[in-house]
């Protein structure tokens, strides 16, 4: 049996302009999750008595981590300590407490969807699942098209070969695109560079001599010739023994040729 000492972010848009954070101590065992643990939490201090949570598929930051999935209180506590502070993935779309406003996220794609008209509106829908990973840096730029975004016209090259190389081209903008991509592994518990290996393979796509759009050739060949650097398309090429969680197996399946 141990103790924990939460500091978690509140707030409610409907009401409040400004978020703060409700401090609860909970005692855990050893065996406990973190929905053992959220399940706990006094939901009184919050607003309209409500702690915004989603206990089927948890998603939050805990001391600046990004964390999916229902993680075992014992590995966090070996990592971080008894001390957590707990927010949503990203305070500017939070909609009440951890829960986010994933409507609003999706809503800023609309140019996009406007430009490939030709993608069936139940594949638009799919964009909501992959919006999550664009808040993993917690150093979220709106201006950046998203490491989500990102994966996602990597699941839609699939589903829509004939047009990959627009969806690839969307993605090449020197002001918002790909290349300001920062690696994520660092900002997931547990760590992992499965979704930078995913995303670098799409790099690798666009500087690759056998792209269509020659945009980004030069960039490949200056790699090359500097560094004697031989890109390569790594479609899956992670370390399967990886500690991934669900959600993010399920995303690694969904974006494998």
């Amino acid at each position: 049996m141990g103790k924990l000492y939460l500091s978690i972010f509140s707030f409610d848009s409907r009401i409040d302009f400004q978020n703060g954070f409700v401090r609860q101590e909970v005692h855990y065992k050893a065996n406990d999750t973190l929905k053992d643990i959220f399940q706990a939490v006094d939901s009184k201090n919050f607003g309209y008595q409500e702690f915004g949570i989603d206990l089927q598929f948890i998603h939050c930051r805990i001391n600046g981590y990004a964390v999916f999935g229902n993680l075992g209180i014992k590995e966090i506590v070996e990592k971080l300590g008894c001390y957590l502070e707990i927010e949503p993935l990203n305070k500017r779309y939070a909609k009440k407490d951890l829960l986010l406003d994933l409507d609003k996220a999706f809503a800023r794609c609309s140019d996009f969807f406007y430009a490939m008209d030709f993608i069936a509106p139940s594949d638009r829908e799919e964009l909501k699942k992959y919006l999550l990973i664009n808040f993993i840096v917690p150093t979220y730029d709106d201006s950046y098209c998203g490491d989500g975004f990102l994966l996602y016209i990597k699941w839609l090259c699939l589903r829509y070969p004939l047009y990959k190389e627009k969806l690839l081209r969307f993605i090449s903008c020197r002001e918002s695109g790909i290349f300001w991509h920062v690696s994520t592994a660092n900002f997931m518990l547990p760590h992992n560079r499965a979704i930078d290996t995913q995303i670098e393979s799409l790099q690798s796509a666009l500087i690759s001599p056998t792209c269509k759009d020659k945009e980004w050739l030069g960039f490949g060949s200056y790699i090359n010739s500097q560094y004697q650097f031989t890109c390569k398309n790594r479609i899956a090429d992670y370390n399967a023994a990886e500690n991934f969680t669900p959600f993010i197996q399920s995303i690694l399946h969904a974006n494998t040729y």
